[in-house]
């Protein structure tokens, strides 16, 4: 009988794990692929400009740092291990996972955006490319040393990681399909002093090639002109769409898909506690750092539910 069970190991959920041991809670932190969360397995190399006592850190370097200090607060970690089913019982909480079963007195639902299912485009060649020229993630910057990369997207993300490429690609395109980014000033700036050139009100409307990606035919949304853009890389961020069936299974209160929480974190289910950018509430802004400080909020929130103190 675990104190408390968190799903998911990313940011927020490692530092659910930090704060729950520091208060002397037995800790479990389950993750159905690896720890580091979008950290490590979508974008490890995109560098983080956000993150406190951080002016720029590799993403994958700051996942790393989260895990040791994870570990050595004492968080049982087990990655490649997923969450089928969540009840109650007399007990309190069970947990099923593709390995095993597991009991705690509480839940921390840290999911990120579920299992990174990334929205696709949804044009003529995404599929036949995928892992051929078309990706939704950048493993390592090196493997798109010397090629010529388009980027889709208007986000934070979609712009560093266009940023992260620019001094090892022999040119980079960003397309967003709107006259302006949705990213931070900051991000914005850095973009504009850069070689990369930006594609305003640009769609993507086909990727082709010969068994390998070698052009894609993109169009204005104002003009409706079409542009051919001789490339070998075409990089998609243009979101997640959470994978929630088995949340939705467990009973929990969902919003647009996303669990509604209170100010303390607490969901629907008794002794269930949630937190980071699977969450929502008026106001919700997905960052690292705001998800850390939910993840805060969760951990002393099953503290206090489990012990009772006298000041809760």
């Amino acid at each position: 009988m675990y104190d408390t069970i968190i799903v998911g190991a990313g940011p927020a959920g490692l530092t659910a794990g930090i704060f729950a041991t520091s208060r002397k809670l037995s800790t479990l932190v389950l993750d159905a692929k690896v720890a580091g969360g979008q950290l490590k397995f979508l974008y490890p190399t995109k560098v983080i400009h956000d993150y406190p006592s951080h002016h720029h850190i590799e993403a994958r370097k700051l996942a790393e740092l989260l895990i040791d200090h994870a570990r050595e607060s004492g968080c049982d970690i087990h990655e490649n291990e997923e969450v089928k089913i969540l009840k109650r019982t007399e007990e309190g909480l069970s947990i099923t996972t593709d390995k095993g079963e597991y009991e705690s007195k509480t839940v921390i639902l840290a999911l990120g955006m579920g299992l990174f299912e990334p929205r696709k485009l949804g044009v003529p060649g995404e599929e036949e490319f995928y892992e051929k020229g078309v990706y939704y993630r950048i493993r390592s910057a090196e493997l798109f040393t010397g090629k010529r990369v388009l980027f889709i997207g208007g986000g934070d993300t979609a712009l560093e990681m266009a940023l992260s490429l620019v001094d090892v690609a022999d040119k980079v395109y960003l397309a967003h399909r709107k006259n302006m980014f949705r990213a931070m000033e900051t991000n914005v700036e850095a973009i504009e002093k850069s070689s990369i050139e930006v594609l305003f009100n640009t769609e993507v409307k086909e990727i082709r090639g010969d068994n390998v990606l070698t052009e894609a035919v993109v169009f204005n949304n104002q003009t409706e002109e079409d542009t051919t853009l001789p490339l070998e890389v075409v990089i998609i961020n243009i979101g997640f769409s959470p994978k929630l069936e088995n949340v939705q299974d467990w009973g929990i209160d969902l919003e647009k898909k996303s669990i509604v929480v209170t100010p303390d974190m607490r969901t629907s289910m008794e002794g269930v506690f949630a937190c980071g950018d699977i969450v929502a509430y008026p106001g919700k802004d997905k960052r690292i750092v705001t998800g850390c400080g939910e993840a805060a909020t969760a951990a002393i929130s099953a503290y206090k539910y489990i012990k009772k103190p006298y000041w809760a």
